[in-house]
């Protein structure tokens, strides 16, 4: 649960030895070497840790499928409502890692404890809010997302007992901002790692044992919750040295300034999640096998999107802790070794796809017809995999830099280009490639103006172009 040692009571949390307590100038990573470790440092744990949130959801389903299919289909539904807490709520990560990084970057570590206080504010009373809706309003949600009578009841049930975890899952995202601000994810994969230990052990009691069903599943959930949102807000002040209280709320400004995050990252989010879903739609025009075989490749590009996120996270914090230090050059060259890891993670990304190809979709499926129909479009995505790898990282970086209105303007403009010619191409009677064609339009107008944007100095602060530390 950290360490440290009790304090007395109004006593400030004073900065712990080791690297995430160090001053600004030791904290950045002067030459192209420091960089390329410490964009390993940050990104395999933080990796880790995208891989095993995910197995949370994993565990929970292998329990429902053994209690009956009504509970899986129940499960699948209620999971699926829950994503748009995540969607909504995600500037709290986002917005916290770049705060949080360009104030350790200054030096200035009460003005970080103070963000990261006032984002917890913010997340406790939209949790709150957000807990008492779908407490409320469980029944008329699933009732409107179209569910048959038999699902109607399991899945108000789950969804009621997630809905005590909101809050906590919000202060979690706040934690996890923090950590990644403050350059260290390791500490955040021990306790993500830990809660999904706790969630497994807690669902063979609950629901193995005492037969609570879905409900003990989302009851193990919710404890899960509790846990990492706890734990992390206690090593935030003990292994951060952040002082979290006597902070006051948030004055107008700020709630709008998060408000503003808040609405330029659902917008980015939604955009490319609603992008790929017609995308995937157009697909299922096609005819099963198309969308059987469209169903492979993506879920191969989605597991080598963990790792993509993971070297995002660290180009965010790397960036942001450059520009909190005002130092122009440091921030230059982290753009540039980032941008040039990331290709280079590409190439290798694409090669082994391409090399492997046979193994990966045997994973899948053995149907002949759809392994076929595979290998007519599955090397687009290997060839394009340094321009993914790219993308992602640029994401990374202008979210260090707070550069939220373009990222999303761009995102919303390269999805709705790429789901509109996917379903041109399907009526007029293209199949599988120009699926992926079309996502790969997504993926270029999305590239090509963050990279120009990247390069010039538009994003920098005045601060850091004219070189004032």
């Amino acid at each position: 649960m950290g360490d440290g040692g009790d304090r007395p009571a109004g006593h400030r949390a004073e900065p712990p030895p080791g690297p995430t307590a160090s001053a600004p100038a030791e904290s950045l990573a002067a030459t192209s070497r420091q960089r390329r470790r410490r964009l390993l440092q940050l990104a395999v744990p933080a990796t880790l840790t995208l891989l095993a949130e995910p197995v949370l959801g994993v565990v929970d389903t292998a329990i429902a499928g053994r209690i009956g299919t009504v509970e899986l289909g129940a499960l699948g539904l209620a999971t699926s409502l829950l994503a748009a807490v995540t969607w909504v709520f995600n500037f709290l990560v986002f917005g916290t890692t770049s705060t949080v990084a360009r104030a350790l970057g200054r030096g200035d570590r009460e003005a970080a404890g103070r963000r990261v206080a006032h984002a917890a504010v913010v997340a406790l009373a939209l949790g709150v809010a957000g807990s008492v809706l779908l407490l409320v309003a469980a029944e008329p949600l699933v009732r409107a997302a179209g569910a048959v009578d038999d699902l109607v009841a399991p899945t108000v049930d789950y969804l009621r007992v997630r809905a005590i975890g909101i809050p906590f899952m919000l202060l979690g995202f706040v934690g996890h901002g923090a950590f990644r601000g403050a350059g260290d994810t390791r500490r955040p994969l021990l306790v993500v790692v830990v809660a999904n230990l706790v969630n497994l052990l807690l669902d063979v009691v609950l629901v193995v044992v005492l037969g609570w069903d879905l409900v003990g599943i989302g009851a193990a959930t919710v404890v899960a919750e509790v846990i990492m949102a706890t734990w992390l807000a206690v090593m935030a002040t003990r292994r951060l040295g952040l002082d979290l209280v006597g902070h006051g709320l948030p004055d107008r400004a700020q709630v709008a300034a998060l408000a503003v995050v808040s609405r330029d990252l659902f917008l980015r989010t939604a955009g490319l999640v609603g992008g790929i879903a017609v995308i995937t739609a157009a697909a299922a025009r096609v005819g099963a096998t198309t969308a059987a075989a469209h169903q492979v490749i993506w879920q191969v590009y989605l597991l080598l999107s963990f790792l993509l996120d993971g070297l995002a996270v660290a180009s965010q914090t790397m960036l942001g802790t450059a520009l909190g230090a005002r130092d122009r050059l440091v921030v230059r060259a982290t753009v540039t070794d980032s941008l040039r890891w990331a290709a280079g993670v590409g190439v290798v990304l694409g090669v082994g796809l391409l090399v492997g190809r046979p193994v990966l979709v045997g994973v899948f499926t053995d149907d002949a017809a759809v392994v076929a129909l595979v290998a007519t479009a599955w090397w687009l995505p290997a060839v394009a995999m340094p321009l993914h790898a790219v993308v992602f990282i640029l994401d990374g970086l202008l979210m260090g830099a707070e550069d939220y209105r373009f990222i999303r303007t761009w995102t919303v403009a390269g999805s709705v280009l790429g789901a509109v010619l996917a379903q041109v191409a399907v009526t007029l009677g293209a199949g599988l490639l120009w699926l992926w064609i079309s996502y790969e339009v997504v993926m270029l107008l999305r590239g090509l103006p963050l990279l120009v944007r990247a390069r010039s100095d538009a994003w920098l602060p005045m601060d850091v172009r004219s070189g004032v530390a």
